[in-house]
């Protein structure tokens, strides 16, 4: 039991996934989404592959991943866009849904704990989150992380 509970919070801590790369993660993470909910979800990337250090692309996929976990709880939406590109200086990341949206009062209750920590989480990296929504009208999540060092010198699968 202690070595499974090891494994899963080293998992927690960094998931393997990422290990193939931020679009592949998000990839990821959007199809299994769409697997178990049945909601239509689109990845749109500038890339194949965006390379950023792993703590940007760990908060990245932490904040898809809270997104998407917070649109199957509560949006009832029938369609998730996420788009991820690395233009100009920055990594924006968007989880856009068409879903029941929410007013600002549900958005500051002191107990919404998962969209405050989507915030901490951007500002370990430099980065900020806006969140837009009206009631009726879905919910856009956006996280924006300055990319200010350059991107590393092997990709995942270079043979030094």
């Amino acid at each position: 039991h202690a070595i499974g509970a090891s494994q899963r919070i080293m998992m927690n801590l960094r998931p393997p996934v990422l290990e193939e790369g931020l679009v592949a993660a998000v990839q990821w993470l959007a199809t299994g989404f769409e697997r178990r909910t049945g909601v239509a979800t689109r990845v749109q990337t500038s890339s194949e592959a965006i390379f950023t250090a792993p703590d940007i692309q760990l908060v990245a996929y932490r904040t898809a991943q809270e997104a998407l976990t917070n649109i199957s709880k509560h949006a009832h939406s029938s369609k998730v866009d996420i788009e991820l590109s690395d233009r100009e200086g920055v990594l924006p990341l968007e989880v856009a849904d068409n879903g029941r949206g929410m007013d600002r009062r549900t958005r500051e209750k002191p107990k919404a704990f998962g969209l405050k920590g989507l915030q901490e989480r951007a500002r370990t990296v430099g980065g900020w989150l806006d969140i837009s929504s009206r009631p009726g009208q879905g919910t856009s999540v956006i996280l924006s992380i300055p990319l200010t060092s350059a991107p590393p010198s092997n990709a995942p699968g270079d043979v030094q």
